[in-house]
């Protein structure tokens, strides 16, 4: 059952946490459509503990409020309780207009002291392909109006419009990137990882003074708190949550740089974190931190059972299944010690894994089972390889790495007729555009057209490495010739729009240097029509 189709079924587990009015026979109800009520009946008890928990006096919302996924009757809407010390329930409004004149819907949400005081909550019963409003109220206070918009419905081919970005640096920039996108006209934003950064990395144009030592440098869970506070509280970045639907996966700086299966990078040295400080707990304490701190910020639902999986899709319409995969959490270590330009055959290793077992098996499943024109793919790291020399990529820690996998991936989508896969990337800081082969390189099997999108401030490969773009510019050309654009200079951001007959990506870029109410502008446009493997430019 795909999440659509969950939505429509299930009821709103939430809601029943958080509010008061929900009878027995509402509950009955809602469990036999779920098999609930077959093995368990509500606990009063905790539902009048609930109902005791008082609507909050008084409060701020510093960090402003989130919508998640959209689903065609609904969406997730977040947000969090400032100025107060305990766990308290707020009222919420979703309504028609920006004026709440027409309000469809009214209910409360906990924001629990457990959770850092964030709230969030799944709304229902809307209608599909509309926009709406919705506010969060103390009894003195209300919050930032937002703004969200449901998914269509099931049997729609209306057009689609996505802005997708990844790696924003609250010390390297300013998020212009956020303004604009906050302006644009889209249906949902997709966040492809690095929403924070865990340590210092630039001495950029902001201070990062979060953690215990007050250096940037996270481990602990207040700590990770800390570190989504400060990045929450850009007036740009609350823009762009208020503006849109907000859908997201992690990459690694929401723990630990490169971090894998929760070790650190093969490359770090024992006792050390991953820019050198002496460690303060284990990895594996990091990550649980890391983990806990980026569901309580971030507008979505955690799996029952399964309480850390990220891996999902959303079917949107009859146009796009939107894929999501965790490449971080599930794979093995990066081969020859995590080292870039090196040869290493231990990429070939048909043992070695990005996805894991579990959510290769899932995600081999959701591509052949789609019925959806476009397969979009929120992948993390590059699918395209660079070629150091014949048959070996020169990045570890992207698909490169795991060079076997990819190609098991890339033939079953072959072998099973599976069209239109279009990974959505980010992670490497620079704007790419080109074909994904079998192998990474120009003698493999094309398979699909891919979009690599430019960090949002991060330092792009010419700072990170010491060459001058026009060095690593005149390598790609050399040696790569699946990449058909490449820009290493520029910050931005990225947006598709899907059609039944094709989908169109255009890179933009904005400056860093100073909030400026973001300023985009077009750097290039492609076309990718429908079956075809390379994406055209167009302008």
């Amino acid at each position: 059952m795909d999440l659509q189709e969950f939505e429509d079924t299930s009821f709103d587990l939430d809601s029943l946490e958080t509010e008061p009015r929900l009878g027995r026979r509402q509950f009955l109800i809602a469990g036999l459509a779920t098999g609930a009520a077959a093995t368990a009946l509500p606990n009063y008890a905790a539902i009048a503990r609930k109902r005791r928990i008082p609507i909050a006096k008084s409060g701020t919302f510093p960090l402003g409020v989130a919508s998640g996924f959209p689903y065609p009757k609904g969406t997730i809407l977040w947000t969090k309780l400032g100025g107060h010390g305990h766990t308290a329930r707020l009222k919420l409004q979703v309504a028609k207009d920006r004026h709440f004149k027409n309000v469809v819907l009214e209910k409360t949400v906990t924001a629990r002291k457990e959770r850092d005081l964030t709230a969030r909550t799944r709304v229902r019963g809307l209608q599909p392909a509309h926009e709406y409003f919705y506010r969060f109220h103390t009894k003195d206070k209300g919050s930032p109006v937002g703004r969200f918009r449901t998914a269509p419905p099931h049997d729609s081919s209306a057009p689609l419009r996505i802005a997708f970005l990844s790696c924003q640096s609250f010390e390297a920039g300013f998020y212009n990137a956020h303004a604009a996108i906050a302006k644009e006209d889209v249906d949902l934003v997709l966040h492809l990882g690095d929403y924070i950064y865990e340590s210092h990395y630039y001495d950029g144009f902001r201070k990062d003074t979060s953690g215990f030592n007050h250096d940037g440098n996270v481990e602990f869970l207040p700590e990770y708190r800390q570190k989504y506070n400060l990045y929450k509280s850009d007036p740009d970045l609350q823009a762009m949550h208020a503006a849109h639907n907000f859908v997201s996966v992690w990459d690694d700086h929401e723990v630990e740089d490169n971090y894998a299966d929760g070790l650190a990078s093969s490359h770090d040295q024992p006792g050390l974190t991953n820019n050198g400080l002496p460690r303060r707990i284990s990895i594996q304490e990091r990550r649980t931190n890391a983990y806990r701190a980026y569901f309580n910020y971030m507008p979505r639902l955690r799996f029952d059972g399964d309480r850390d999986r990220i891996y999902e899709h959303v079917r949107i319409g009859k146009l796009v299944d939107l894929i999501l995969t965790d490449e971080r959490q599930y794979r093995d270590q990066q081969p020859c010690d995590d080292a870039q330009l090196v040869d290493c055959p231990d990429q070939q290793n048909p043992n070695r894994t990005m996805l894991g077992a579990k959510q290769k098996a899932w995600f081999k499943q959701t591509l052949a089972g789609s019925p959806q024109t476009w397969k979009l793919w929120a992948n993390e790291v590059m699918l395209m390889g660079f070629q150091s020399g014949p048959q070996n990529g020169a990045n570890n820690d992207q698909w490169d790495g795991y060079a076997a996998e990819r190609k098991e991936l890339l033939e079953f989508v072959l072998a099973n007729g599976v069209t239109n896969l279009v990974p959505l990337t980010g992670d490497i800081h620079n704007f790419f555009t080109g074909t994904a082969t079998t192998d990474g390189s120009d003698t493999g099997t094309p398979v699909c057209g891919e979009f690599v999108g430019g960090s949002t401030n991060s330092h792009g490969l010419p700072e990170e490495t010491g060459l001058a773009s026009s060095t690593i510019k005149a390598l790609v050309n050399a040696l790569d010739h699946h990449i058909s654009y490449l820009d290493l200079d520029n910050r931005g951001y990225s947006v598709l729009e899907v059609t039944p007959t094709q989908v169109a990506c255009e890179f933009k870029k904005v400056q860093i240097q100073s909030r400026d109410g973001g300023q985009a502008s077009s750097m290039a446009k492609f076309v990718l029509p429908s079956g075809s493997t390379a994406p055209q430019q167009v302008s």
